[in-house]
């Protein structure tokens, strides 16, 4: 940073020795060495907060360069899911389609009579386990 050298060094020496004088020299080279020290680590704490920033701008870009490719990969799918629909529908005539389900209609029946239907079939359970054990034993 600074291009000081070794006769820089020594003049700076001389010249402080004069103007301090022996006796006081050192405890003002223990307060100059204080602030230097002082001086570096503040230097370096605002060095490692730059250095966090940048790192977190980076985790940032590399956040949204994943979003971007996530909405692209939505889309795809999306747009595979129609191309699939609309080739079923082309392909597959309505009636054929889920043929093999049993549909089913809502009537209006009662709630008691919905009990009576299911608990008609209960009995009716209950006499052919009962007759099946009656024959095997």
């Amino acid at each position: 940073m600074f291009d000081v050298g070794f006769w820089e060094i020594l003049f700076i020496l001389v010249l402080a020795l004069v103007i301090i004088g022996p006796e006081r020299l050192p405890g003002a080279a223990r307060k100059a060495g204080f602030f230097v020290g002082k001086a570096r680590r503040y230097i370096e704490g605002v060095r490692s907060e730059v250095e966090q920033e940048l790192d977190v701008n980076e985790f940032k870009r590399m956040l949204h360069n994943q979003e971007v490719q996530i909405n692209e990969l939505q889309q795809q799918l999306k747009s595979g899911v129609d191309d699939v629909g609309s080739a079923l529908k082309k392909d597959m005539p309505s009636s054929d389609f889920l043929s093999d389900v049993p549909s089913h209609t809502f009537d209006d029946e009662s709630d008691d009579e919905q009990k009576e239907s299911v608990d008609t079939e209960l009995a009716d359970e209950k006499k052919i386990s009962s007759t099946a054990d009656e024959e095997k034993s």
